[in-house]
């Protein structure tokens, strides 16, 4: 990229930050004491600022699949950082997010904008406290993502989900009968200056092992225009919510097959079903996939 195209994706990154988190910070300091006629106001602001970050960015948005309703618990792969304002962008939502993002440059302001619920994966497991405020928020109506892997994915293939990060939802559904609607989303970065990736392109987006956050964020700023596809499945059935593996299994069969369909082009997205345990579930996948004509 030429230099003179990374200083005006500089001059524009601060110009947005300066504009946009300030205000942000004010609405959040007062949302504490007056939360009710403010609860339409905050998610205004971040949106709008996760869109000019991907403008700065000279990110593309390719958006598949039904949009989630109110109050939806999002469940999502995980290939970079990015995918906070890639997703933060689409709809006012929150984030789950492991309790260390709190003290990460950049990455923590903006997760504390999204009113991020916290989980603290050092007792090595979600405990009650953090499933209690993950449902509380989703019986408010607050729209959630969880990046279900627990950690950063190539991009490529899909790790397998963490049940116990369902444990909330489950509890909810068999203590108080409520069930908050949960929904898979597949993400792929998936074409740069409008031509498909190859496998070592789409590792190179992807943030894995020893690449620090500074010199993958000036990666990411120096980048040629990429596309992020998102597409958005069909919604677990109410009968799945009350088995939190149940549930793991289904939504990562989903979301690996989702990946799948839109490297191949297809953006019909997929049908809720459980696959078996163990060797089966390959096939249980292949199933579930959309018939390509």
């Amino acid at each position: 990229m030429p230099l003179a195209t990374l200083f005006i994706r500089t001059i524009g990154l601060l110009l947005t930050v300066v504009v946009f988190v300030p205000p942000q910070l004010f609405v959040l300091m007062v949302f504490r004491f007056v939360p009710k006629p403010l609860s339409q106001v905050w998610p205004i602001l971040p949106l709008l600022f996760f869109r000019c970050l991907l403008k700065v960015f000279g990110v593309r948005l390719k958006i598949a699949g039904p949009r989630p309703l109110p109050g939806t618990l999002l469940v999502a792969n995980h290939v970079s950082w990015f995918d906070i304002l890639a997703i933060g962008a689409i709809m006012p939502l929150s984030f789950v997010a492991k309790s260390d993002v709190k003290g990460w440059p950049f990455l923590g302001q903006l997760s504390g904008l999204q009113r991020t619920v916290y989980v603290d994966r050092r007792r090595g497991r979600h405990n009650k406290t953090d499933g209690d405020a993950l449902t509380e928020r989703l019986v408010d109506g607050d729209t959630m993502v969880i990046f279900a892997e627990g950690t950063n994915s190539d991009g490529i293939k899909v790790l397998p989900f963490k049940s116990t990060l369902f444990a909330g939802v489950e509890r909810l559904a068999k203590a108080d009968g409520q069930r908050p609607p949960v929904q898979a989303m597949s993400l792929a970065y998936s074409r740069l200056h409008d031509m498909a990736m190859g496998r070592r392109q789409r590792l190179g987006y992807a943030w894995l092992g020893e690449v620090g956050l500074a010199s993958h964020f000036l990666f990411m700023l120096a980048s040629g225009p990429i596309t992020f596809e998102l597409m958005f499945h069909e919604p677990l059935p109410e009968t799945m919510k009350s088995q939190r593996k149940q549930m793991a299994r289904a939504l990562q069969a989903q979301v690996a097959g989702g990946l799948e369909d839109m490297r191949y082009g297809v953006t019909t997205p997929r049908r809720a079903a459980t696959p078996p345990r163990g060797p089966a579930c390959a096939v249980a996948i292949k199933a579930l996939r959309p018939k390509h004509d």
